[in-house]
């Protein structure tokens, strides 16, 4: 039993930094959240932190939208040619915001826009884009 014990001992501090690593990998992944509040009315998004329609963050980086509509149906829709990130939300108006994440792990810059045909205007004029760097 006590040849047991001393290999086992050795081990111990394996464990122990194993889990420091993990636990710290996961402290900084939270550290890279980017949330942002995006509002859409009357042709226009909002963004959180900004003055326009720009959402800015570091590749590598989970961002989170919550997304919200104030007159009528909005989308909130990547419009890249490439369709990397192909993100089509729809909020509606006095409904809880619509919330989703997605990671940022393709440098670019990346439209985003209305689709919706309740109004011609908005998926003429809203515009926004997505800058990852």
């Amino acid at each position: 039993m006590i040849g047991r014990l001393r290999r086992a001992v050795p081990r111990l501090p394996f464990v122990i930094v194993a889990a420091a690593l993990v636990s710290a990998t996961a402290g900084l992944a939270a550290q890279h959240v980017k949330s942002f509040d995006v509002s859409a009315r009357k042709y226009t998004f909002r963004v959180s932190g900004t003055d326009g329609a720009e959402i800015r963050v570091p590749v590598g980086a989970l961002v989170r939208i919550v997304f919200t509509a104030e007159d009528i149906a909005h989308s909130f829709t990547t419009l890249e040619p490439d369709t990397h990130y192909r993100i089509n939300r729809r909020a509606e108006p006095g409904a809880k915001p619509t919330v989703f994440d997605f990671r940022a792990d393709k440098a670019g810059t990346f439209p985003f826009g209305c689709i919706l045909t309740t109004d011609a205007r908005c998926s003429k004029e809203m515009k926004g884009t997505l800058i990852v760097e």
